[in-house]
């Protein structure tokens, strides 16, 4: 399981790398068009079309990083006052249903971008299929499901066998002047 589990985190992480370098990417390309435009009323042809498909797999490459890390936002009431045990329950029932979240994502996905590829939808400037990038972007949602699924185990194992990851620790604030 261990191996399985540092598998899974090295791709999460290279997924995350990748997509960090892709916004990267855009971003210059796009700073580049405006610096362009500005000063020499001469804007790069195609700038919004590699935007809007690349956008899609550098967002998506970052879900199972976020996911296996768990980054996500989350809010710590309940688990505080309820001790180990309520902790690693919510923990398990919330990444149950982060589980349903992002199966429910794929399931999107997976018919919307058959549907960019059965109509052959194009982008408009570079006249660039647009399927093979939601595609993509489908296929890391659905790694993104597995790490989930992963993590749920994790913390199904940690509810019922008291292992695995325990909660950060809170600090003790010192209240005397």
């Amino acid at each position: 399981m261990n191996m399985v589990w540092n598998r899974s985190m090295s791709l999460a992480r290279g997924l995350a790398l990748l997509g960090f370098v892709g916004l990267l990417v855009l971003a210059l390309m796009t700073t580049l068009d405006v610096g362009l435009r500005w000063l020499f009323k001469a804007p790069i042809q195609g700038v919004n079309d590699v935007s809007s498909v690349v956008m899609a797999v550098v967002i998506s490459a970052c879900i199972p990083a976020n996911l296996a890390m768990k980054q996500n936002i989350r809010v710590e009431v309940f688990g505080a006052l309820g001790g180990l045990w309520l902790h690693r329950l919510l923990e398990a029932l919330s990444s149950l249903l982060t589980m349903i979240f992002i199966l429910l994502m794929a399931w999107q996905f997976v018919p919307y971008a058959l549907s960019l590829y059965e109509n052959g939808d194009r982008t408009w400037v570079l006249g660039w299929p647009v399927w093979p990038w939601w595609s993509v972007a489908t296929v890391m949602v659905c790694l993104a499901a597995l790490v989930q699924a992963m993590v749920l185990l994790l913390d199904l194992l940690a509810l019922l066998g008291g292992h695995g990851p325990q909660p950060p620790e809170t600090p003790e604030v010192d209240t005397a002047l």
